[in-house]
């Protein structure tokens, strides 16, 4: 088996980590959990802001 390339191995680490950022932002936010109202004026918070920009990188790297 061939040794995995630096620059390869990082994009699934980030990935990851982007995804598990955005998860933890949405529920707090009441975006994700099944049964929750999202939180009032919701998107004018960081937190959704930094969804956002986790979107636009997640899409940087699976294109």
């Amino acid at each position: 088996m061939m040794p995995e390339k630096p620059e390869l191995k990082k994009e699934p680490i980030e990935l990851e980590e982007l995804v598990k950022e955005k998860v933890k932002l949405a529920k707090k936010l009441g975006l994700m959990d099944q049964g929750t109202q999202p939180s009032e004026a919701y998107e004018e918070t960081n937190d959704y802001k930094r969804i956002k920009e986790i979107d636009l990188k997640l899409w940087e790297l699976i294109k």
